[in-house]
């Protein structure tokens, strides 16, 4: 079967800005309210992305900064998508990583046991069906 590999790399402004409006739409008064905020994206131990909003100002109660799961992440960032109309299949495997500051939204449609090796520097995907013609490359 073919595969596709599609790689979307949002900037930290893009990132920020997708989800200030996320929170816009979920509460209208969100934005009045926490004032101008910065974002921080990281990886969690377990490799999954991470993402928080922090208020400029400090901000006094109990909601110092506002957490993003990957999966909070992955919806706001298809609706910045599709609002941006940017086109989406369907039915490819979704994921996110951090790409040096910036967020790698990859899309994979055919084989889902194919995964990208993500560096700081370059996304290199590599066909586990193919290894056998790497190792007889080397060898000879």
């Amino acid at each position: 079967m073919p595969k596709e590999v599609r790689y979307i790399l949002f900037s930290p402004a893009e990132v920020l800005d997708a989800l200030v409006a996320g929170m816009v739409l979920a509460q209208p008064g969100w934005q009045t309210a926490a004032g101008r905020v910065r974002l921080d994206l990281a990886t969690a131990p377990s490799g999954e992305v991470m993402a928080r909003l922090v208020p400029q100002k400090p901000r006094s109660g109990p909601r110092a900064h506002w957490s993003f799961t990957a999966g909070d992440l992955l919806t706001i960032l298809l609706q910045a998508c599709r609002r941006s109309r940017i086109p989406l299949p369907l039915r490819g495997h979704k994921q996110l990583e951090l790409m040096g500051t910036s967020l790698c939204l990859i899309i994979m449609m055919g084989d889902p046991q194919a995964m990208p090796e993500v560096r700081m520097d370059e996304i290199r995907y590599l066909d586990p069906a193919l290894a056998p013609l790497r190792a007889r490359g080397a060898s000879g």
